[in-house]
């Protein structure tokens, strides 16, 4: 039975047990590249990282039932290597965001329908300039001053104001406009009908890349091994229908927030690990039992409450790949009402994150947590997926040595430093014939890298660090040029 304390949650199981070492894994897409790396450091480093209980959210829990299917620490270290050279194995997005061909052919499609459809813009009218006197004893014309723009309506006043009745106004030009696209509503209408058909059909937008395929081979994930190994698993997933979240077992077997059995009946792990990992909209929904769940994070982006409530563990790490704040964005005044949604979501998934790290820092666990946003979760880029492995490195490095502000501060400059080179790196290789400018950005960037692993000597750096800044940082197509700036 677990204690309560901060905000009703529970603290320490009132009888942990001291030999009892837990790994928390946070969700985070692509970004679980963090989480390789700090898992890296720690196994290397750390001789009191001996995890017995595993708990990980949507792409926390397929790296929480890689490192589960053995007790043996070098093997966990081993599955762990596997998992890595996966990870820096995809070279673009659809390696783990499969676009759906009814969502491909919206994006190829959908402008060409904007095009069709939108009013054609009115011609602007230019004010006529301002004539010179043509008679000696006549004064020039002050022109007119520009209109005053009206006010903008008080919040109040636009929220009671009743909707005006919206017109599209059609004229010759417009009738014209739409003759010339006739050829093309057929097939509108077809493309249409597919994409109808399709999104009931799959109901999201995409399907898990080439890349789970490769995570769920019998050599790299077994869930009989699972079972077998005597570890403690648990990952999370939310019914759809009851809204409740619910963990996975090493066994297969449901259980509740509080670690109460759910049921008794044993399911496909795998398919556990796909529901954990089921982002909504993004992947289809996964039918478990009498129930439908989608991604952990719905509920619970970093399961700590569980493992450190719950599971008994004296010894709590707690691996999250998100970043808490948001980035600020222009102003949303005029944003459309997808814009909004989505905007509103992204702050929500922020302010879960800070609780929930709030609360696994005051159990006392050990918080590995980026400071830093090298890419969103979504993003499937070589080379800012390696910086962001690295950076996991020095993170987990920084908490397990108890490192100073200004050793944190190098590295947060190191990192930075490194995605400005891979930009450089980019527009550089993307030039059909690069600049001087193109060569003088790149080079700088490179030699600022260079001076800020110099002044960061002693601070303990990745293997490899000292190249970083004279090699190309990964691509999806490996460059054949030598680094000139080397010399």
């Amino acid at each position: 039975m677990a204690g309560k304390g901060w905000f009703g949650l529970p603290f320490f199981a009132l009888t942990p047990q001291p030999e009892v070492v837990s790994c928390i894994l946070s969700g985070g897409g692509s970004r679980a590249s963090f989480q390789l790396g700090a898992l890296a450091y720690l196994y290397e480093h750390d001789e009191r990282f001996t995890p017995t209980v595993f708990v990980g959210t949507s792409a926390g829990s397929i790296v929480a039932s890689s490192l589960a299917q053995s007790a043996d620490r070098d093997a966990q270290r081993a599955y762990l290597r596997r998992l890595t050279d996966i990870w820096h194995s995809m070279t673009g997005p659809a390696d783990m965001f499969t676009p759906r061909p009814w969502y491909e052919r919206l994006q190829t499609e959908g402008p060409t329908w904007l095009e069709v459809v939108k009013p054609l813009a009115a011609p602007r009218v230019e004010p006529p300039r301002p004539r010179a006197s043509l008679l000696p004893f006549r004064k020039a014309q002050t022109p007119a001053s520009p209109p005053t723009p009206p006010e903008p309506l008080d919040p109040l006043e636009l929220a009671l104001a009743p909707d005006e009745e919206v017109r599209s106004e059609w004229s010759l030009a417009a009738l014209s406009g739409l003759a010339s696209h006739l050829g093309r509503l057929p097939r509108i209408g077809s493309d249409l009908t597919t994409i109808a058909v399709g999104l009931e059909h799959t109901k999201s937008m995409y399907r898990p890349g080439p890349v789970l395929a490769k995570l769920l081979e019998e050599e790299m994930f077994s869930p009989a091994r699972v079972a077998a190994s005597g570890m403690v698993l648990r990952i999370a997933m939310v019914a759809l229908e009851s809204g409740q979240l619910r963990y996975m077992t090493e066994r297969g077997t449901l259980v509740d927030r509080d670690n109460a059995a759910f049921d008794d009946a044993a399911r496909d792990l795998t398919v556990g690990v796909l529901a954990s990992c089921a982002i909504p909209a993004v992947f289809r929904p996964v039918p478990i039992g009498p129930e439908t769940y989608v991604d952990g994070g719905a509920r619970e982006n970093l399961p700590a409450e569980l493992a450190i409530g719950h599971l008994g563990a004296a010894r709590n790490y707690v691996v999250s790949s998100q970043t808490i704040g948001v980035q600020r964005r222009p102003s949303m005044a005029d944003a459309d009402v997808f814009s909004v949604v989505m905007r509103s979501t992204e702050i929500l998934i922020d302010e879960a994150g800070r609780d929930e790290l709030a609360y696994a820092h005051s159990t006392g666990a050990i918080v590995v947590a980026p400071e830093l946003s090298v890419h969103d979760a979504m993003t499937v880029d070589p080379g800012l997926i390696a910086i962001n492995a690295d950076y996991g490195w020095l993170r987990a490095a920084e908490r397990h040595l108890g490192l100073d502000e200004a050793m944190e501060a190098r590295h947060r400059l190191i990192v930075q430093l490194r995605i400005r080179a891979l930009y450089a790196e980019q527009e550089y290789l993307a030039a059909e014939e690069p600049t001087r400018r193109h060569r003088l950005a790149l080079r700088g960037a490179k030699v600022e890298l260079r001076d800020a692993l110099r002044s960061a000597h002693g601070s303990p750096l990745p293997p490899g660090a000292d190249s970083w800044w004279s090699t190309w940082e990964r691509h999806a197509v490996p460059p054949t040029i030598a680094p000139f700036w080397v010399s």
